[in-house]
């Protein structure tokens, strides 16, 4: 594995300035940018360059040695880039993304080749995603949790409705002649079902929602995502609590089946969570609209479950 120069000239700045958001603005790269490349030469020599507090990164003697080494190079070589840099080229600016996987692919992904900036993304839960945004690790995330953070604003993206799915193949007959009102039947029979799910949270909450009990049994297939989820669907047996948006298109095509809403429906609010005052304002404003428009379109429909 080279080294990278960026990461050199990371180090110097944040050196030179004392703090990750200093050598942000510095550098004009984002913060988690900054973070990224630190992390990246500190694992490269294999050792940490710096003791972070909640002020200043305060170099050790490590650090110290090595911008000896490096300082006059990277100022010499500054000052040959500045003079052959060409003005009218604007710099492209760097974004950090934290999103759940699914999401990402419905409305992020069909808009990348037009974005006029970089893009770095993240897949996570909500912890992972706040994490990472508390860290500085990302600038913007979705979320359904608003965790309150220092420095950080949220606002609603929408609401997303989710419903019991079935693969094609699953054989529902049985379930389509239940007493719909007979809970104590329409929960034995979704027990005696293979079940697929990526978050546990969400399987415990529609079951007390609608059973007003724990769930005594567990998924059989524990999957990384809610796509991979559709994947397994679309091609076998089993139920799974989906988001109606992300099997939109799979229930229009038949692949999958909108088999029921449960007593009570079960909706998600999702929440856009960014830095205040961040130096990526236009960029952070660009992906917020583009979320917004393309949450609107895939969410303006309900399905009509069997049930």
């Amino acid at each position: 594995m080279r080294a990278d120069l960026e990461w050199f000239r990371t180090f110097k700045a944040i050196f030179d300035t004392g703090t990750m958001s200093d050598a942000a603005k510095e550098l004009n790269i984002s913060q988690p940018g900054v973070s990224l490349h630190l992390s990246s030469l500190e694992n490269y020599i294999g050792h940490p360059l710096f003791e972070r507090n909640t002020r200043k990164m305060i170099p050790n003697e490590r650090a110290r040695k090595l911008y000896r080494q490096i300082c006059y190079s990277l100022t010499k070589l500054e000052e040959v880039e500045n003079s052959v840099r060409k003005r009218s080229g604007k710099e492209r600016m760097t974004l950090c993304l934290g999103v759940y996987s699914g999401l990402f692919s419905q409305l992020i992904a069909p808009h990348i080749a037009d974005l006029d900036f970089n893009l770095i993304v993240q897949f996570g839960d909500n912890d992972k995603l706040s994490e990472l945004l508390e860290s500085g690790s990302v600038d913007i995330i979705i979320t359904s949790i608003e965790t309150p953070i220092h420095n950080i604003s949220y606002q609603v993206l929408g609401t997303s409705e989710f419903i019991v799915a079935a693969g094609k193949e699953t054989d529902i007959s049985q379930f389509q002649q239940l007493d719909i009102e007979n809970k104590g039947q329409v929960r034995k029979w979704l027990q005696s079902q293979l079940w697929y799910s990526n978050e546990k949270n969400i399987w415990a909450r529609f079951w007390k929602l609608n059973f007003k009990k724990e769930s005594d049994f567990a998924p059989n297939y524990v999957m990384p995502d809610k796509n991979t989820i559709l994947r397994c669907l679309e091609k076998g047996v089993g139920l799974a609590l989906m988001p109606h948006s992300i099997c939109r298109d799979s229930i229009e095509r038949g692949d999958i089946i909108c088999l029921w809403k449960g007593y009570v429906e079960m909706k998600n609010t999702l929440y856009i969570g960014h830095r205040k005052n961040s130096i990526l304002s236009d960029e952070i404003q660009q992906i917020k609209e583009i979320m917004t428009t393309e949450f609107e379109k895939c969410h303006n429909e309900s399905c009509q479950p069997l049930r």
